[in-house]
């Protein structure tokens, strides 16, 4: 499969790919200690082939090399620009966090907890 890095962390040999098909992200976590220094590490915006597995409910990545170091480096800053714009334009406005009503506040909660049976 062909993906982007989405992000990396070349000192603990991580990585996040969007993949091709658009399905799940793919997650890589190498051994750091088999890192090669003559070796590239991934970067934001590298277009990279590897291959996956579902491991439980993630869908993960090994064996990944570079096709092309920054094939689309501004690919994470669009990505999430287009999503504050989706967000926007989807529910005409900021999100805003609330407490769903069914779930009673901390202070209820200590006052049930205190009440003798």
């Amino acid at each position: 499969m062909y993906g982007v890095v989405l992000w990396s962390d070349a000192r603990a040999n991580k990585a996040v790919f969007w993949c091709e098909d658009h399905g799940d992200l793919a997650y890589f976590h190498g051994d750091p200690d088999s890192l090669d220094p003559t070796e590239t590490p991934f970067d934001a915006g590298d277009l990279v082939q590897f291959e996956v597995y579902q491991d439980a409910k993630l869908r993960k990545a090994f064996n990944p090399t570079i096709v092309k170091s920054k094939a689309d480096a501004d690919l994470p800053e669009k990505l999430m620009q287009h999503s504050n714009t989706t967000v926007r334009d989807t529910l005409g406005g900021d999100v805003l966090h609330f407490r769903p009503r069914n779930t009673p506040t901390a202070a209820l909660r200590q006052r049930n907890l205190a009440q003798p049976v």
